[in-house]
């Protein structure tokens, strides 16, 4: 079904291959998940496969690329659409309609299929994935796990062979992760085949035929579903992956008493226009040195509580108290700062170096702090790179650096660890554990298990 013979592939905007001498056969009905570090090329794969690379993305392409029967090199994007469908890690990149129902629809518009055929492969798609309560919403009302959920039933009304999934998982919370594999074990069980590029695994491990696992753009190596099953927790650990037993993860950190109030919120309620209350007399106080974890549902308010804490929204209702008086959301701004879910609305230069010293004077010791942070991030080899160029969780990693570099009192952090490998994931632990004992109050949104019990000392389930 897919055949990728010696590639090589390399990016227009970097110097290195993305790919090496890559090779791979997947066969019809296979369920494969590519593992690896965050930019070990994962998302290149994938690309090749759908020939978005380099059609879109631009490169450099030695060998080929194999799918049903069709050469990549010989076909358009267009053509390779009747048989892969892809659905993206950021679900809003794909998304042409305003309205769940005609975003389901379009692929089969797109493909120019009769209306009464694609009408019956709406009803299919909707009905065999069973989001029934999702039709007629407008697309920008849905919670992270909705778009996906919605970007799979687009991709599925089309029928194609091939699905390709970039890390489908990043943003999703656990009921719409289990929901996820759910719907992945319908397309599995249908004969599909499936290609999933992830770091949370936990969820499809019952479900994959094979793991390729990649490093530096090469296949280190390949295993079947049951040998990968039988790793333990330390073992995929040891390769730089995130563990595959939730269960068995132990609570690094115990609960926090704080003693030295920082911040505090009474009786804070929002809603956005001409709708109900998002939250209503939420009350919540995060000390000095406290990593404070706030869980909860995809679509309960976690990122807008963040940006009220940080004063980018009013509340309509309670009072925020910093280290002891009253603050407005104009002067909250000067207190905080807010590393956003996604990086992309962050970052403002053109290198990576530029980005790390942005709004401040660089004298000797601010640039050795620079460079330590680089450095503990694992970006320092890409310092003179265009961060528009970096893998998202690359991106990621260098918003999460910049806010290290602030001199804020409370810092917050919204979903910091979606998309990263498990040593991105532990380096952003430790980065937050420094930063909570330099005195400062840290925040964090995030529906990774793994990494709330690595560092957070408290938890607020909204």
């Amino acid at each position: 079904m897919i055949r990728i013979s010696n590639v090589n592939f390399k990016y227009s905007s970097s110097d290195d291959n993305a790919l090496c001498n890559f090779d791979l056969n997947i066969t019809k009905g296979e369920f494969i998940v590519l593992l690896g570090k965050s930019g070990c090329g994962k998302t290149t794969v994938t690309r090749l496969i759908n020939a978005l690379a380099p059609d879109f993305y631009d490169g450099e392409l030695s060998g080929d690329v194999i799918v049903d029967e069709m050469n990549t090199k010989e076909k358009t994007i267009q053509d390779l659409s009747h048989s892969v469908g892809s659905v993206f890690q950021d679900p809003r990149s794909q998304f042409f309609s305003m309205d769940t129902t005609g975003e389901i629809a379009f692929s089969c518009e797109n493909a120019g299929l009769p209306k009464e055929e694609s009408i019956e492969k709406v009803k299919r798609a909707i009905t065999e994935l069973k989001i029934e309560r999702l039709l007629g919403k407008s697309v920008f009302e849905l919670s992270s796990g909705e778009k996906q959920l919605v970007a799979i039933a687009s991709v599925y009304a089309r029928q194609p062979q091939i699905i390709v999934l970039d890390e489908p998982s990043a943003n999703l919370d656990n009921d719409s992760v289990e929901m996820l594999r759910d719907r992945l074990a319908i397309l599995k069980k249908q004969g599909h085949t499936i290609v999933v590029s992830e770091h949370r695994t936990h969820y499809i491990k019952d479900l994959c035929d094979r793991v390729v696992i990649i490093n530096n753009g090469e296949i280190m190596s390949k295993m079947s579903g049951d040998e990968f099953r039988a790793l333990s927790n330390a073992n995929l650990n040891a390769m730089g992956l995130r563990s595959l037993n939730l269960e068995k993860i132990d609570r690094q950190n115990k609960y926090f008493a704080g003693t030295e109030l920082t911040l505090e919120l009474e009786n804070i309620s929002f809603n956005y226009k001409n709708s109900d209350d998002l939250f209503r007399n939420l009350n919540l106080k995060l000390h000095k040195n406290e990593i404070l974890g706030i869980v909860g549902e995809n679509g309960k308010g976690k990122t807008t509580l963040l940006e009220i804490i940080c004063g980018l929204r009013k509340q309509t209702g309670g009072e925020i108290r910093i280290n002891g008086k009253k603050c407005k959301a104009k002067d909250r701004i000067k207190h905080t700062y807010f590393v956003m879910q996604d990086s992309d609305y962050q970052l403002f230069t053109e290198s990576v170096e530029n980005e790390i010293y942005l709004g401040s004077k660089k004298d000797k010791n601010y640039q050795e702090k620079g460079i330590e942070i680089l450095k503990l991030m694992d970006l320092y080899y890409y310092i003179n790179r265009h961060p528009a160029s970096l893998s998202g969780g690359q991106k990621q990693r260098l918003s999460i650096a910049v806010s290290y570099m602030k001199d804020a009192d409370i810092i917050c952090f919204d979903e910091p660890t979606s998309g990263l490998d498990y040593n991105s994931m532990i380096n952003v632990s430790n980065l937050l554990k420094t930063l909570a004992n330099q005195g400062k109050a840290i925040v964090v949104t995030t529906h990774d298990y793994e990494f709330l019990a690595n560092c957070c000392t408290s938890i607020f389930d909204m």
